[in-house]
């Protein structure tokens, strides 16, 4: 990757394919053009590409950990590629973020990685770990949201402040990214700081409640207290806490 860089001009990357025999690398030129080149059988070329560049968030292709890429490819294979016809591809994949993914021909599930090597893989709603990792990709950088919630359906999501008239979405499912969308308007609710929530103290009133059935979690300020009340659907029944525990059913019904 070093040479293939050199021979680029040491130009921040576009994008990345890596296959098994190749490594096609697109950067951005001095006149923000794209440009290729293309590393096979031990020889450098430039190559065609029709990539452009619309302003989307270029990277070091140095920076990217591709030390074991057969690790990465068979940790793809083992979580719903196919085996055959891999390729890594590293590129935005919404503003401001750069992931790694791989897919195949013929086509398979995407199986998505960060810039490090991590895959990212599917998130229970149970443990404190996982409740914790749900939050925090979904509420990372802000200190204002209306709401977050999950459940086994919709994995993790929250929804925040963004300007004076705009509400912004962020959703993580299965093993894909957090996937991010806006619209007009705002929610009727006092927005809060998410560092207020305490994973362990949900995931042991989540297992205090379900039977297997699995629940349903929603945090925000509906109900006009202090701090966010916690609103829980487990097994056909609602019951709300506060964040530290307290039950509060009784008072909010």
């Amino acid at each position: 990757m070093e040479k293939l860089h050199e021979v680029s001009g040491l130009r921040p990357a576009l994008k990345l394919d890596v296959t098994a025999d190749e490594v096609k690398l697109i950067v951005l030129d001095r006149n923000k053009e794209a440009r290729g080149y293309r590393w096979r059988d031990g020889i450098i070329e430039s190559a065609v590409t029709d990539v452009q560049y619309l302003g989307q968030t270029i990277f070091w292709p140095t920076d990217v950990a591709l030390d074991n890429i057969q690790l990465i490819f068979d940790n793809a294979a083992l979580l719903g590629t196919s085996s055959s016809g891999q390729t890594l591809q590293v590129v935005e994949y919404r503003p401001g973020q750069v992931l790694m993914s791989v897919t195949t021909t013929p086509e398979s599930d995407t199986i998505f990685f960060d810039r490090d090597g991590s895959v990212f893989r599917s998130l229970n709603i149970t443990s404190v770990t996982d409740i914790r990792d749900g939050i925090d990709a979904v509420t990372r950088g802000t200190s204002r949201v209306y709401s977050v919630g999950f459940n086994d359906r919709l994995g993790y999501w929250a929804e925040l402040p963004v300007g004076d008239d705009t509400t912004e979405r962020r959703a993580r499912m299965g093993n894909r990214p957090t996937f991010v969308s806006q619209r007009t308007g705002t929610p009727p609710l006092e927005p809060f700081d998410p560092d207020l929530i305490d994973p362990a103290i949900l995931a042991q009133t989540i297992s205090s409640h379900d039977s297997g059935q699995g629940c349903a979690v929603e945090i925000d300020n509906r109900f006009n207290r202090v701090q966010p009340v916690v609103t829980y659907q487990c097994d056909g029944e609602t019951f709300h806490s506060d964040l530290q525990g307290r039950d509060l059913t009784s008072q909010l019904r």
